[in-house]
């Protein structure tokens, strides 16, 4: 029966095939608008980019492809074909619906980009698993009957498709289970429809009652695995920040044992004795306590460089913007004027057919006049488009040199207090490395005699030479540290102004380019068409540069 209604594109498809761009015109042309609405259809030309619903269906398609000629479809069927892969779907990034039932797949896979799907439907598919479609939050209507599905885990997947209202897995082998549909009804609260019937408030409330206590507990583990991730994701944010500030592992005592990672003597030589240990815990807290106060400091220049990034970012759209609405201005002035002297050029043609020969010269004359009356306008347009892009220009290039000067003058002015409290860092350093040696010196000569210093200490300052010398060792690593980590924030920090103000230099060229060449194209344009006017209805008289020079007909 079927065979009765299929297109006269697809007919002449007899043996397995692929998605072409013959096929593709064929189907769009048979299912475009109809009548007055065709004809104009046809004659604007196939745009396959504008299409935003086609049907490729009954086509014995064996393999999806070459759709991305059509980015912007919002409606895709393909049922009833012969596909075995999803696949070749990435450029439909706006696809809301998707029909691929009747098919041979077995594998759901290569949808999770299509995150604007609201509809999606596999009935009759070789399916044994519902998976790959977790970015598909919008899912709204699923339909997956008639496959192979044989386990109940799709259940629990399917809860996190806040807004799936209709379901429908009709004729799998996991439905003919005793007590699926109550499951499938208690666990999923959202859905409104099942197999195409609401569900009834009766049917609802006797699911839940008899699921209640593990839709708790689901409930409680989805709630533990949602902090989880909140957790995580405010910890990957403040890293980021920190990152972005330049200030990472400032904000604790990590930076303060980074100093310790190779300094084993130095660990050793604070657990000496109480006072060593009493001195190390001293030091620790002044480097975290400096670490914390350039961390703080760090998150409020962060802070006032994000605002003057939002200040330059709305002085250079407030610009853009400007420029922008009087350039409309200007070119809707010239739009206005080509019609009017397109009408006239068209009006005197017109003319032209009815007269005579002798009289012709004149009629033309009229046109050149036309024509130098436009060809002016487009010039004047010409130099009012360009005058107002390149001052927009100039401004733009002068505002990206005062962003630059502000924005190092604020690094440069943060880098300097940073420097500061890296001296700090390093005079603490110095002062407990003296403390410790003045403390184990003292230690260490309450023993008198060699022999009745622990052996565990000889090795580590059982005189001062070696003392001496581990703690030079130790002193060493630590300004090492402090003087790599000084070195990178400034580094870091210096490379970013500089990377992102010549890319904003960069991206101000490139623009300014593409404006110069726009404008030009756009008035080009203007004068092909006025060309092509003159031709389609004089061709027995040359055109050279929207003049005329007459040549009588033979």
């Amino acid at each position: 029966m079927y065979q009765e209604n299929v297109s006269t594109a697809t007919k002449s498809i007899l043996e397995p095939g692929v998605i072409n761009e013959e096929l593709l015109v064929n189907l769009t042309i048979d299912q475009g608008p109809k009548g007055d609405a065709g004809k104009h259809f046809l004659e604007d030309g196939i745009k396959l980019d504008a299409i935003t619903e086609i049907r490729i269906e009954f086509c014995n398609i064996l393999k999806i492809d070459h759709l991305w000629v059509m980015p912007n479809l919002i409606k895709l069927h393909l049922s009833n074909n012969i596909i075995e892969k999803i696949e070749n779907l990435d450029a439909l990034v706006h696809l809301k619906e998707l029909d691929l039932s009747f098919n041979h797949i077995k594998v759901m896979e290569n949808l999770n980009h299509l995150i604007e799907l609201e509809i999606l439907l596999l009935f009759n598919n070789h399916f044994s698993k519902i998976e790959g479609i977790d970015n598909l939050h919008k899912l709204h209507i699923f339909s997956i009957g008639n496959n192979q599905i044989t386990d109940w885990e799709h259940v629990i997947y399917l809860r996190q498709f806040k807004r799936l209202c209709s379901f429908n897995i009709d004729k799998n082998p996991c439905t003919k289970k005793d007590g699926y549909q109550e499951y499938l009804i208690a666990l999923i609260p959202q859905l409104i429809y099942y197999q195409y019937k609401m569900i009834t408030k009766d049917e609802r409330q006797s699911a839940v009652n008899k699921h209640q206590r593990l839709i708790s507990n689901i409930e409680e583990e989805e709630a533990k695995k949602k902090k989880q991730l909140d957790e995580q994701e405010t910890y990957k944010n403040l890293q980021n920040l920190l990152s972005k500030s330049y200030v990472e592992y400032l904000n604790d005592d990590s930076f303060f044992w980074q100093m310790y990672l190779d300094d084993k003597e130095g660990k050793d030589l604070s657990a000496v004795n109480n006072d060593t240990k009493n001195a190390f815990e001293e030091y620790k807290n002044k480097i975290t306590s400096i670490c914390y106060e350039l961390y703080e400091i760090g998150l409020k220049e962060q802070v006032k460089r994000d605002n003057e990034i939002k200040l330059f970012n709305d002085a250079v759209n407030d610009g853009k913007s400007k420029e922008l609405n009087d350039s409309r201005d200007i070119v809707n002035e010239l739009m206005d004027e080509k019609v009017k002297v397109f009408s006239q050029i068209n009006l005197l043609f017109h003319i032209l057919d009815d007269i005579e020969m002798d009289d012709i010269d004149d009629n033309v004359e009229v046109v050149q006049d036309w024509s130098n009356h436009f060809n002016d306008m487009i010039s004047k347009t010409w130099t009012k488009l360009m005058s107002k892009e390149i001052i927009l220009h100039d401004q733009l290039v002068e505002i990206n040199e005062i962003f630059k000067i502000n924005m190092t003058n604020m690094i440069e002015q943060f880098l300097e207090i940073a420097r500061e409290y890296f001296s700090q860092m390093r005079n603490a350093e110095a002062e407990y490395n003296d403390t410790i040696n003045n403390i184990i010196s003292y230690f260490i000569s309450g023993f008198r005699d060699e022999t009745k210093i622990p052996r565990h200490l000889l090795e580590l300052c059982g005189d001062k030479d070696v003392l001496s010398n581990n703690l030079a060792a130790s002193h060493d690593l630590h300004l090492h540290t402090i003087d790599a980590r000084e070195d990178l924030m400034l580094g870091r920090l210096k490379t970013w102004v500089n990377d992102y103000c010549e890319k904003l230099y960069n991206k101000e060229t490139n623009r300014h380019r593409q404006k110069i060449l726009e404008i030009t194209y756009f008035l080009e344009d203007l004068h092909k068409q006025f060309n092509s006017l003159v031709l389609l209805h004089l061709p027995y008289y040359q055109v050279d540069n929207i003049s005329f020079l007459t040549n009588k007909k033979e």
